[in-house]
């Protein structure tokens, strides 16, 4: 009988997840239509409640009414995904010394590695709705501010502490 190598550290599996991986758990949670009626649509500032968790991996529903936006972050460590669910989300983010935009309407998702440095806005008329999946679970986020030669980091917020 002849036994498998041990995994390497890194690998995606139980405890590890690849981007990909990661935005096709988003499109599953995203899947279920009653998602809709677990956060308010009426404030103005954004909403969001944990649907899952597990020691390595986190899942998020978060509100996005007209306007708002995260400001430019990063999720330390952590790689992560997002689904729209409703509404139009446009994702800013650095690339090739310049900065660059993406539009992401009701189906549309996205997945990123650790660092990956963005910032994520509602653009649309409505109430925006999305699903986000992290790995390992979010323990810091950096922010950032947006200078001529591209984000500078201005501080970390901690889990538990900050939000």
């Amino acid at each position: 009988m002849t036994l498998a190598p041990p995994r390497t550290l890194g690998t995606p599996g139980i405890d590890r997840f690849s981007p990909a991986q990661l935005l096709r758990t988003a499109e599953l949670f995203a899947s279920d239509p009653a998602l809709a009626t677990l956060l308010d649509p009426g404030p103005a500032h954004r909403q969001w409640a944990e649907l899952d968790s597990t020691a390595y991996l986190q899942v998020w529903l978060i509100s996005w009414p007209p306007g708002t936006d995260t400001g430019w972050h990063d999720h330390g460590d952590a790689a992560g995904a997002f689904v729209t669910l409703r509404g139009t989300l446009r994702e800013h983010t650095w690339s090739g010394g310049r900065p660059a935009e993406r539009d992401l309407a009701p189906g549309a998702g996205r997945a990123f590695g650790p660092r990956h440095v963005h910032q994520v806005s509602s653009t649309g008329p409505e109430t925006a709705l999305s699903v986000h999946v992290y790995a390992p679970r979010l323990a810091r986020m950096a922010r950032y501010q947006l200078t001529d030669a591209g984000p500078r980091r201005t501080g970390v917020e901690r889990a538990g502490r900050d939000w």
